[in-house]
Protein backbone atom coordinates (compact mmCIF):
# COMPACT_ATOMS: atom_id res chain seq x y z
CA UNK A 1 0.00 0.00 0.00
CA UNK A 2 2.26 2.95 -1.54
CA UNK A 3 1.50 6.37 1.04
CA UNK A 4 2.11 9.75 0.11
CA UNK A 5 2.95 11.83 3.19
CA UNK A 6 2.71 15.69 3.14
CA UNK A 7 3.97 17.59 5.97
CA UNK A 8 3.41 21.18 6.71
CA UNK A 9 3.49 24.07 9.49
CA UNK A 10 1.15 25.31 11.34
CA UNK A 11 0.24 26.82 14.93
CA UNK A 12 3.10 29.28 14.38
CA UNK A 13 5.19 26.50 16.26
CA UNK A 14 3.79 22.70 15.16
CA UNK A 15 3.80 20.34 11.89
CA UNK A 16 0.72 19.10 10.44
CA UNK A 17 0.47 15.60 8.38
CA UNK A 18 -1.32 14.14 5.40
CA UNK A 19 -1.64 11.30 4.66
CA UNK A 20 -2.65 9.30 1.43
CA UNK A 21 -3.21 5.97 0.10
CA UNK A 22 -2.62 6.12 -3.51
CA UNK A 23 -4.87 2.65 -4.64
CA UNK A 24 -7.93 3.92 -3.20
CA UNK A 25 -7.54 7.76 -3.04
CA UNK A 26 -8.18 8.18 0.66
CA UNK A 27 -6.93 10.64 2.68
CA UNK A 28 -6.34 11.68 6.52
CA UNK A 29 -5.31 14.52 8.41
CA UNK A 30 -3.35 13.26 11.79
CA UNK A 31 -4.91 15.27 14.19
CA UNK A 32 -6.92 18.96 13.59
CA UNK A 33 -4.15 21.41 14.74
CA UNK A 34 -5.36 24.36 12.21
CA UNK A 35 -8.59 23.78 9.85
CA UNK A 36 -6.65 26.87 7.53
CA UNK A 37 -3.69 24.62 7.05
CA UNK A 38 -5.09 21.75 6.96
CA UNK A 39 -7.79 22.88 4.13
CA UNK A 40 -4.83 24.91 2.22
CA UNK A 41 -2.35 21.82 2.13
CA UNK A 42 -5.02 19.74 0.75
CA UNK A 43 -6.13 22.37 -2.03
CA UNK A 44 -2.68 22.39 -3.18
CA UNK A 45 -2.29 18.91 -3.31
CA UNK A 46 -5.70 18.58 -5.19
CA UNK A 47 -6.70 16.14 -2.26
CA UNK A 48 -9.94 15.57 -0.27
CA UNK A 49 -10.30 14.70 2.98
CA UNK A 50 -11.53 11.47 4.16
CA UNK A 51 -11.31 11.00 7.08
CA UNK A 52 -9.20 12.47 10.61
CA UNK A 53 -7.20 10.10 12.95
CA UNK A 54 -7.61 12.11 16.32
CA UNK A 55 -4.79 10.73 18.73
CA UNK A 56 -6.20 12.40 21.97
CA UNK A 57 -8.93 15.58 23.01
CA UNK A 58 -6.79 17.92 23.52
CA UNK A 59 -7.78 21.48 21.56
CA UNK A 60 -4.73 21.36 19.08
CA UNK A 61 -5.25 17.83 18.25
CA UNK A 62 -8.84 17.60 18.10
CA UNK A 63 -9.85 21.47 17.92
CA UNK A 64 -10.67 21.49 14.15
CA UNK A 65 -12.93 18.18 13.81
CA UNK A 66 -16.58 19.67 13.57
CA UNK A 67 -15.51 22.46 11.03
CA UNK A 68 -13.31 20.13 8.48
CA UNK A 69 -16.20 17.28 9.40
CA UNK A 70 -18.89 19.96 7.84
CA UNK A 71 -16.88 20.99 5.09
CA UNK A 72 -15.39 17.71 3.93
CA UNK A 73 -17.83 14.72 5.16
CA UNK A 74 -15.03 13.08 6.77
CA UNK A 75 -15.01 10.20 9.31
CA UNK A 76 -13.24 10.69 12.52
CA UNK A 77 -11.32 8.15 14.14
CA UNK A 78 -10.02 8.36 17.68
CA UNK A 79 -9.08 7.02 21.00
CA UNK A 80 -12.12 5.14 22.69
CA UNK A 81 -11.29 6.17 26.19
CA UNK A 82 -11.90 9.57 25.24
CA UNK A 83 -14.57 9.48 23.04
CA UNK A 84 -16.46 12.03 25.44
CA UNK A 85 -13.96 14.79 24.53
CA UNK A 86 -13.19 14.15 20.76
CA UNK A 87 -16.04 16.34 19.00
CA UNK A 88 -17.62 14.22 16.10
CA UNK A 89 -16.35 11.06 16.88
CA UNK A 90 -17.53 7.96 14.29
CA UNK A 91 -15.65 5.30 14.87
CA UNK A 92 -14.00 4.97 18.87
CA UNK A 93 -10.48 2.46 18.60
CA UNK A 94 -8.66 0.92 21.30
CA UNK A 95 -9.50 -2.11 23.93
CA UNK A 96 -13.05 -2.80 24.61
CA UNK A 97 -14.32 -2.24 27.78
CA UNK A 98 -15.50 -4.93 30.04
Amino acid sequence: MPLDIRQFSCLNDNYGYLIRDRESGMVATIDTPDTKAINDELESAGWLLTHILNTHHHWDHAGGNLDLKEKWDCQIIGPRAEADRIPGLDFPVGEATP
